[in-house]
């Protein structure tokens, strides 16, 4: 019998709505909340309208993509176009604020033998406990390719 194995096996599938986990649901709401009440006292009843635009938001910038959520991307895409401005044009308005913020341009630049460089220790992948397949259906039949440690002297019972 094969498992399918889930990217994020350490995180439990949370309830939500439409796809939406509780606690993004549950932060929408209070970041909506919080603003209707203190856009109330400027605005009136158009703070209604800005809380649930800040709901929306709020769901939208916590979306998860790759592990990380949209507000952390586009603050990691931002620091990064600071940085290419700083170092590749220091004149401009973007390059003087990535100079402003003391962006580190050093980074910029990648030396292919710092990148690309073998582990210092080396490290040999024990796979002996490892049974590979080629298709999932072949795991029920126990015909797959096994790692020993050192050759058997004669074939397992039903592998000829």
């Amino acid at each position: 019998m094969a498992a399918d194995l889930k990217s994020h096996v350490l995180r439990r599938d949370e309830k939500g709505f439409m796809g939406i986990p509780f606690k993004r649901l549950l932060l929408g709401g209070v970041s909506g909340g919080m603003t209707l009440i203190l856009a109330r006292f400027a605005v009136g009843n158009f703070a209604f309208l800005i809380a649930a635009l800040t709901f929306i938001l709020a769901l939208t910038l916590t979306g998860p993509r790759g592990g990380l959520p949209l507000w952390q991307r586009l603050l990691y895409r931002m620091r990064g176009s600071l940085m290419l401005a700083a170092e590749r044009k220091p004149k401009s308005l973007a390059g003087r604020l990535g100079t402003t913020f003391d962006m580190p341009t050093g980074l910029v630049a990648l030396d292919a033998e710092t990148v690309f460089a073998p582990p210092e220790d080396e490290v040999e992948a024990d796979m002996t406990e490892w049974i590979t397949f080629a298709r999932a259906e072949e795991a029920d039949h126990d015909s797959g390719l096994v790692f020993v440690d050192t050759p058997m002297a004669q074939p397992l019972e039903g592998n000829h």
